[in-house]
């Protein structure tokens, strides 16, 4: 706020009579704004305003009247006193204190497992700068403080990575033997499927899948007597992709969203795809009925766009299998990085639900398998032999192993990766 504090000084009267010549002073008295007649500059407010300088001299005082019989020769009057030169202009007030400007908040973290990041917190409004005292004597305002400087930008939050189920990313130890839940390992899944027990209704089946602490992955299962064999087999897995199967059918036994970008793409838009093991090994205690496998999946529409899709196959290639296995009935072998031999076919698998192919590895059966699937090399078989239109889509691909009753081991993979035109996409873990 300005404030103005005037000084004046009396001055000498001039009266109607004849006055003795006032004394002339030769300065005015001191102003605060400035020594006699000139008033010098008020000093610059570092807060207090400079004050108006003091008017200079006051009008002489008139002449006395002149002894003597006759009226005296008027006094002359005496000469005014010079006004007293008012102050100049006091210098501006320094500028405020620019206000120091509050800080960026630091920004949230996403959170994990669907949970949002925390907010991050806000900044501090920077504390506005203070207006500049006014001037000296009818000095002119003060310079206005300028606005605080704006905080510096808070460091970005290292983010939790989730996918669209908000699981966030695996790490080392992480597990779960919930029926249906799964591991996030970045562009598939680790999931704990056991369907077949599910539906046979046997809760004495332990399951279980987990990433190990040298962040290798795998699974572990006991399932006792269940009823009907390997029909209803439980099936531990890592999905590459989406069901054919729609999200809203009772058949999706895993997310009705794609685990990956790659996929689902029809087979006519497909000029390369496979899958590359390293290494993939079953330990058994008892070994009644199981399969080590990679398994592919076709749909007639797009499930991501269409709830009932139309599934339509389902292509398995064994690479370990129990003994005394169902017997091939089908003939023909492709290469697809190893060479495989048709076991099973069948046009109205699944109760004529969809069509079915089963290739078995030559060299097999094993108990650890190491290498590429050319994946596209087995589609393209497949579509040439059974005349299968290139519209078709392919869903997804899985790695995994089927189990039956009477049953116990754990299956060690140490790393999985996935092409598509050229993409890949391999295990990927948090911290």
């Amino acid at each position: 706020m300005l404030k103005s504090k005037l000084i004046f000084v009396g001055s000498c009267l001039i009266t109607a009579l004849t006055l003795s010549q006032c004394a002339s002073p030769s300065t005015g008295p001191q102003g605060e704004g400035g020594m006699g007649g000139t008033a010098s500059a008020g000093n610059a407010g570092s807060g207090s305003a400079g004050t108006t300088g003091v008017a200079g001299n006051t009008t002489g005082n008139a002449g006395t009247t002149g002894g003597g019989n006759t009226t005296g020769a008027a006094g002359t009057t005496g000469n005014a006193g010079t006004t007293g030169v008012a102050g100049t202009t006091g210098a501006a007030g320094v500028a405020g204190a620019a206000g120091r400007g509050g800080t960026t908040g630091v920004a949230g973290t996403t959170g994990a497992a669907g949970v949002a990041g925390v907010a991050g917190r806000g900044g501090t409004t920077g504390v506005a700068g203070t207006t500049g005292v006014g001037g000296g004597a009818a000095g002119t305002t003060g310079v206005a403080g300028t606005t605080g400087v704006g905080g510096m930008a808070g460091a970005a939050g290292a983010g939790v990575r989730t996918d669209m189920g908000g699981i966030p990313l695996a790490k080392p130890n992480d597990s779960t033997n919930v029926s249906r839940k799964y591991l996030n390992l970045g562009e598939m899944r680790l999931i704990n499927n056991r369907w077949g027990s599910d539906e046979l209704g046997c809760s004495a089946t332990t399951q279980r899948v987990f990433v190990n602490s040298d962040r290798t992955i795998g699974w572990e299962f006991n399932r006792p007597a269940c009823g009907l064999m390997g029909q209803k087999p439980d099936y531990p897995e890592v999905e590459f992709g989406v069901g054919p199967f729609g999200a809203n059918n009772a058949l999706l036994t895993t997310p009705a969203f794609s685990s990956t970008t790659l996929l689902p793409k029809q087979i006519k838009d497909i000029t390369s795809a496979a899958v590359t093991l390293d290494t993939m090994t079953i330990t058994l205690q008892r070994a009644t009925s199981w399969n080590i496998n990679f398994e592919i999946w076709f749909s007639q529409r797009n499930p991501l766009t269409d709830p009932n899709p139309g599934v339509f196959a389902e292509i398995m290639g064994f690479f370990g299998w129990e003994t005394g296995r169902w017997p091939c009935d089908q003939s023909g072998s492709l290469t697809a990085g190893a060479g495989y031999n048709l076991c099973h076919q069948s046009d109205s698998w699944a109760n004529g639900q969809w069509r079915y192919y089963q290739f078995n590895v030559n060299n097999g059966p094993l108990m650890n398998y190491n290498g590429r699937v050319d994946v596209k090399a087995a589609i393209d078989w497949i579509v040439s032999r059974y005349s299968l239109s290139r519209d078709l889509w392919l869903t997804r691909i899985e790695i995994g192993s089927e189990i039956g009753d009477n049953t116990q081991g754990s299956v060690k993979i140490r790393n999985l990766t996935f092409d598509i035109n050229g993409a890949t996409r391999s295990i990927e873990l948090a911290p």
